[in-house]
């Protein structure tokens, strides 16, 4: 089994990519369909017991009859039992092999969908808080009904990312909202040297602090050009953290160097370990 993953993730990934309109295998909904009667049949119910028949005779036959009925249940059920661990398996195989296939079936959307936000955010005040938007200003009141409309569909759109990719692992831990829709630059040592994660690291730090307003949170996301913004595949948003750390330690080896030439090296050398 899937460390960490279920039937319950394998069920809610296809879900979403039905909700999505995207194309399920056939093989996802067979194993689906057999993961489903080997569940139903490990729960097979007890037989009803029969009434009680007024002579003895019978009434040891019906017995008799009885407890091979409750036999047979009892049996079935271990029986399916067995085949348990095998049908969930399969299910969650199945519906993994399909997620890169689903997540890059929502690229174009999700590209659509920033490009609506980005030109509405040309159009908004630098505050674009709904609090501090001047809503007698029709350009910015349309405006910010295109980019919350936009917005709206695209946390929706991250949200079934989201349970698409889970039957295929972890997306990890924190910021990894922002590394499924971002990535950073790969560090190169110029940069490292010129300290670039000054300007970098702000950019993550205001996608937190505008955790509870979305709006405002994408028009930021859009209105910067250090990170690029495409969907994660499984496995990329680990990939895209790792990036921040990579940023981080490259600085913290260029300021142990004693000269400018020592923690060039350093840093370099660590770029070049974590490549």
């Amino acid at each position: 089994m899937f460390v960490g993953v279920n039937v319950h993730d394998a069920s809610k990934a296809v879900t979403a990519a039905e909700r999505r309109k995207l194309p399920v295998p056939e093989e996802v909904y067979e194993a689906r369909r057999i993961q489903q009667a080997v569940f139903d049949t490990g729960r097979t119910p007890d037989p009803e017991r029969p009434a009680l028949p007024d002579t003895a005779a019978d009434a040891a036959e019906v017995i008799r009859q009885h407890a091979e009925a409750l036999r047979l249940a009892d049996v079935t059920r271990r029986a399916a039992g067995l085949f348990s661990d095998d049908a969930d398996l399969r299910y969650i195989r199945a519906a993994r092999d399909a997620v890169p296939a689903w997540v890059a079936g929502l690229d174009r959307e999700f590209t659509t969908l920033v490009g609506v936000v980005r030109k509405a955010a040309a159009k908004l005040p630098h505050d674009v808080s709904a609090e501090r938007i001047n809503w007698n200003n029709p350009v910015h009141t349309v405006a910010y009904g295109k980019a919350e409309g936009a917005v709206s569909q695209l946390e929706q759109l991250v949200s079934d990312r989201a349970d698409i990719a889970r039957v295929a692992g972890s997306d990890g831990g924190r910021d990894n909202a922002l590394f499924a829709v971002a990535a950073l630059p790969e560090p190169s040592i110029e940069r490292v040297m010129s300290d670039d994660w000054r300007q970098l690291y702000p950019v993550i730090t205001a996608w937190r602090d505008l955790a509870k307003q979305p709006v405002a949170r994408w028009v930021h996301l859009v209105r910067q050009d250090e990170l690029r913004l495409s969907l994660a595949t499984p496995g990329e948003v680990r990939q895209r953290a790792v990036q921040v750390e990579r940023w981080r330690d490259a600085g913290h080896a260029k300021r142990s160097g004693l000269t400018v030439k020592g923690g060039q090296d350093a840093a370099q050398q660590y770029l070049a370990a974590t490549a």
